[in-house]
Parts: structure tokens; sequence; C-alpha cells
């Protein structure tokens, strides 16, 4: 379990961690399916581009200097673009929102209708402000849990159904903020202490943007005749379901995989203060990494299904598409032409579309096999290193449990994060 020796192993093992363990690239997205397919290729040589120029772009924006606390840091690039968007279910136009604004305002007294305007006008804002206050408050969440992975807070002993076989105590900072800290930083000598002061530095600015929102609301609505207790929860409430089905959801998933990522990287470390040889060092990184790819690959195929079974609902169909209307069909005057012509489209069209939706299914069956012979393949090394005279692969019987909770772990981690992609995709689709 726990020893002196345990921090020592963090730098060297997160060096080679960063030399090419796969687990990283856990949340890699896979495409959507729509009528209009493109060429492979490109559509994914596009998305490479797009995703690199994006990572390039987060780091740099992210990155900041630390200063004094009477100085707060700027709040990260993310928060800040969330705070500046003015979402759709409190813009103007929104017919939800309008009824809500004008129960809120009938039991209040207008006596002209500039009057009602300017009343609808200052009622908005403060549900703007309300909506702000909301949204530090989901990121002051996730940046606790931030700081709690880095400090060794982030899993209390007696909530832990079962005994771990491992510390939980250990200083962890998620690969979120180790990116953003130490992007431009050449000596990580002091990294723990960087990603401390970096996180506890957004705490406070999170803390001071947020105290800057309440004294405004208040001001707003101390300032607002009429303005009511009864008025504010009704904003609050409208407000915090649709920031639960967005926002929300989301700082929830990161959290989850926060939780996740801790275990994983604390079961790897156990299993090096069990000082692993080479080849058993090497036996568990390959052991790990195909069952990342076999899970993977497995939920890769559901989520596939799931999604051409939604593109062939009737709601999907063919008429329903942009690419049923083309202009140079629909500019034909001769109505038993065009509507042949359209007909023949519409049979390619369907025909190309199925092709297409096979050749990804086939493809990823294959891939699902190939990634679980691969594992198995890899789980056999276990047993046969049970019953080996050669010292140098023989594995313990705690290593070797060591290694079964990580591909657990590996496992549910993947598994959670093809069930967030789910409900996302069944989201947009209804």
């Amino acid at each position: 379990m726990t020893t002196k020796n345990t921090n020592s192993y963090i730098q060297e093992e997160e060096e080679e961690e960063e030399q090419g363990e796969t687990l990283q690239h856990f949340d890699k997205m896979s495409s959507d399916l729509p009528w209009n397919i493109k060429e492979k290729s490109k559509v994914e040589e596009k998305l490479d581009e797009i995703e690199e120029q994006n990572r390039s772009e987060k780091m740099s924006q992210l990155s900041t200097s630390t200063t004094t606390e009477k100085d707060p840091i700027m709040i990260v690039k993310e928060i800040n673009d969330q705070l500046e968007i003015i979402p759709n279910y409190l813009t103007k136009q929104n017919i939800a929102f309008k009824k809500l604004i004008y129960q809120a305002l009938s039991s209040i007294t207008t006596t002209t209708t500039e009057k009602l305007n300017s009343d609808t006008n200052e009622l908005r804002k403060i549900a703007i402000l309300i909506y702000k206050i909301m949204v530090i408050q989901t990121y002051q969440y996730l940046w606790k849990i931030y700081f709690k992975s880095g400090t060794g807070q982030l899993i209390i002993p007696f909530e832990t159904k079962q005994k771990l076989s491992y510390p939980t105590t250990l200083s962890i900072w998620p690969k979120e903020i180790k990116a953003i800290v130490l992007s431009n930083k050449k000596d990580t000598t002091n990294e723990n202490e960087i990603c401390l002061k970096f996180t506890d530095d957004h705490l406070y600015a999170l803390q001071h943007q947020l105290k800057q929102y309440q004294q405004e609301l208040n001001i707003k609505a101390n300032n607002f005749q009429g303005y009511t207790l009864s008025i504010q929860e009704k904003l609050m409430t409208y407000i915090e379901e649709n920031l639960n089905s967005s926002l929300s959801k989301k700082i929830d998933h990161q959290v989850e995989l926060i939780h996740y990522d801790y275990h994983i990287r604390a079961l790897k470390l156990e299993y090096f203060q069990h000082k692993p040889n080479e080849y058993q060092r090497q036996l568990m990184k390959q052991i790990c990494e195909s069952k990342y790819e076999q899970e993977t690959s497995e939920q890769e195929y559901e989520f596939l299904k799931q999604q051409i079974a939604y593109y062939n609902l009737p709601s999907q169909s063919f008429e329903s598409s942009t690419i049923a209307h083309h202009p140079f069909i629909d500019s034909i005057q001769n109505l038993t032409v065009r509507e042949a012509l359209k007909k023949q489209f519409k049979e390619v069209a369907i025909q190309s579309r199925n092709a297409v939706f096979n050749m990804y299914l086939k493809s990823a069956e294959d891939q699902r096999e190939e990634y679980k012979k691969k594992h198995e393949l890899n789980i056999k090394k276990i047993d046969a290193s049970q019953h080996t005279l050669n010292q140098n692969e023989k594995l313990s019987s705690i290593s070797v449990q060591l290694i079964n909770e990580r591909c657990n772990k590996i496992s549910e981690r993947i598994q959670c994060i093809y069930k967030y992609k789910r409900q996302c995709f069944q989201s947009k689709s209804n």
C-alpha cells in the first residue's frame, strides 16, 4: 500500500505516459452520419486539422501567468466564453421566456406601455445575471474537483463501498490542469506547486467574479419596484432546468471522468510500487492499452448501430433531407421528367447511403473482433506468467490484481464516455 516512495514515482511515470500511452486519448469523438456523406478520408483529414487548431488555440488562450490576490487572474477562456453567451432560452424571442416574464410582471402594476417595456428589459437583465451566477457556481464545482484531485482529497474513504488495494490520498492533477499549466513551462521540477497555485488562483478568480455578479443582482433587484422573492425563484427554476440539460450535464460528466482518471492513475502508481522489471512494466502497459482498444471498439460499434437506426427513421427519410430538393431537379418544368428524375435520384442516394452505412458497420465490426482477439492474447500472457519458472516474467498475485482492477476502471470510463455520447445524440435527435 502507501509508502514514502510513492511520490517519487509520479514524475518518472508521468514522463513515460506522455511518451505514448494511448489511455490519454479516451475522449476522441466519432463523426455523425448525415445524408450528404462526404469522402471519408477528406472528412477525417479536416477533423484532424480542426482538432489540432483547437488544441493549439486552447493552450495559448488558457495559459496564464500568476498574479497577486489583489489582482485576480483572468478566468479561463472556456468559462468567459460561456458567460458571454446569451442562451436561446433567455432571448427576447423565446416563447417560453416571454411567457415567464409576462407571468412575473402580471403581479406588478404597470401604468404605461413604456413602463411595461422597461420592466421587461430589466427583468431580462436580472435573469441573465442569475444565469451568469449559476454558470460560475457550476464551474466552481468543477474546479474544486480539480483541486481535490491534485491535493489527494478527491476520494472520501468512508464513502467508498469496497476496500481498495491502492492509496487514495495521492496528489494527482487532472490532465486538463497539467496541459494548461505546463504547456509553456520547460522546468517541471515544482509541478505540484505550479498546478496548486494555478488552480487556487482560478478558484479565487471565480469567487471574485461571483461576488461581482451577486452585487449587480442585488442592486438591480433593489431598484426594481415590485420585485419579489417569488419572481426570483421562478426565474431561477426556469434557468436551472435549462442549464441542467446542457452545461450542468457536461460538467457532471467531466467530474465523473476525473474520478475515473484518478483511480486509473493511482492503480498504475501502486503497480510501480512493487518494483516491476521492464518486461512486467511493458506487460501492464500492453494489457491496459489493449483493454482500452477492445472496450472502445465495442462501444463504438454499438453507438454506430444507434446512429444508423436513427438515420433510418421515417423522420430522416430522403424526402425530409435538403439533398432531396436539388435546384437542378426543381428547375425542370416538365412534371413527368422531374418526378422520374427525382425518383431515380432518390434510389441512387438511398443505395449509396446504405452502402456507406454497411461499410462503416463492417469496418467497426472487424475492428471490434481484431481488438477483442488482441486483448485476449495479452490476457493469456498474464496466465502464462503465473506458471512460468522464469522469474523475469512471473507476476505476483497483487500485480495481477492491480492490472485487472485498472482494466476494469478503463472499461468503466469508456462506458461512461459512450453513455454520455448516446445521451447527447438522443437529445439532438429529439
